[in-house]
């Protein structure tokens, strides 16, 4: 498969994701991750965790790696599929921030099942939160949210002498890691039970549990006061029993997604939606929408030229890859360690 990479759709600490459009015009569009291959180990990994789930419900697909070459550089490139309607984040704002609890049911729904996937096949997630979590339209009238960036995923084999690193650097995003997680970095996938309640919270609310705290009361609040987030009151009975199981302190009673999928919240009432799907998505990619988007893409550029200008390249990445392989590759490449903490929405405690 010949591609031409497209404009930056987003960066992470791991490399960048670009809009990949294939130069035989027919098949819709796909993203890529891409980094350099010495910075590619966890690019690598996330390929191993997508391809045994490959097909999964609610799990993003992933449709192999490869290498370009440009300016003496290698690099890594992960192609994946496209999300057009963007990220949870992004339809929560779409929504003014606060979601009708009808629509959060159906959601919910929607992410447990891919956590049930995950957990299923001995995974943990452990940087679940909307940003993560990305929007498709479907042919129905209705869209699937599925989970992606496995990055930062717990193996079934994981060497548990990283137990000790993650100790002392954190695992995820702050906002909604576990107590167990940040106290005693226990990682199981109760962790990502607790980081699906915040996510209904946020869903809700507009905002994630404690969100107006600075870095250093929010993890004292989170693993030392015995506290759990405060559940909207504006939620049903039912909604209100769903994030009590969600939230439950000691880890080994919290429930699972199975058990989730199982819960009144869930299946008791209709899950209907409260707004259509083009007033917040895009159509589904019918195949001649397709044609002619990367015709119009397409049009001004010859195959090995690139879509972006030179001052959307950070990495000055090659523009075209001609070999898709389904397997890892440079696996023997290894990745400076670096700190997993990451600040999102948490403000640091001023002198």
């Amino acid at each position: 498969m010949d591609w031409v990479r497209g404009k930056c759709l987003g960066k992470g600490s791991y490399g960048s994701v670009f809009l990949a459009i294939p130069t035989n015009i027919i098949s819709p569009p796909l993203a890529v991750k891409s980094a350099l291959i010495i910075d590619s180990f966890s690019l690598q990994k996330e390929l191993k965790i997508l391809l045994s789930l490959f097909g999964s419900e609610g799990i993003i697909q992933c449709y192999g790696d490869c290498l370009s070459h440009e300016n003496g550089m290698t690099i890594y490139n992960l192609l994946l599929e496209y999300a057009p309607g963007g990220s949870l984040a992004d339809l929560i704002n779409k929504y003014g921030g606060k979601i009708p609890e009808c629509d959060v049911r159906r959601y919910t729904r929607m992410i447990l099942k891919g956590l049930s996937s995950i957990h299923n096949n001995g995974y943990v997630h452990c940087d679940l939160k909307p940003a993560n979590i990305l929007v498709f339209p479907s042919d129905q009238q209705d869209f699937q949210l599925k989970i992606a960036d496995f990055g930062l995923a717990k193996e079934p084999d994981e060497d548990n002498s990283r137990k000790f690193f993650y100790q002392y650097t954190f695992r995820g995003t702050p906002l909604y890691m576990s107590p167990e997680s940040v106290k005693h970095a226990e990682i199981s996938p109760a962790l990502d039970i607790w980081s699906l309640g915040c996510i209904v919270i946020e869903m809700i609310t507009g905002k994630p549990p404690w969100h107006e705290l600075d870095v250093e009361d929010f993890f004292v609040r989170l693993a030392f006061e015995g506290s759990s987030p405060e559940i909207p009151a504006s939620m049903s009975k039912k909604g209100k029993d769903f994030l009590r199981m969600c939230f439950m302190r000691p880890h080994c009673e919290r429930w699972t997604a199975n058990m989730l999928l199982d819960h009144p919240f869930i299946v008791d009432e209709e899950l209907t939606s409260s707004f259509e799907q083009e007033e917040l998505l895009p159509p589904s990619l019918s195949d001649d929408v397709v044609k002619s988007m990367c015709k119009l893409i397409l049009s001004d550029y010859s195959p090995g030229q690139g879509l972006f200008s030179s001052a959307d390249r950070p990495l000055s990445l090659g523009s075209t890859c001609k070999r898709l392989n389904f397997g890892p590759i440079g696996m023997g490449c290894k990745e400076t360690e670096k700190s997993l903490l990451s600040k999102d929405g948490l403000r640091t405690k001023a002198n």
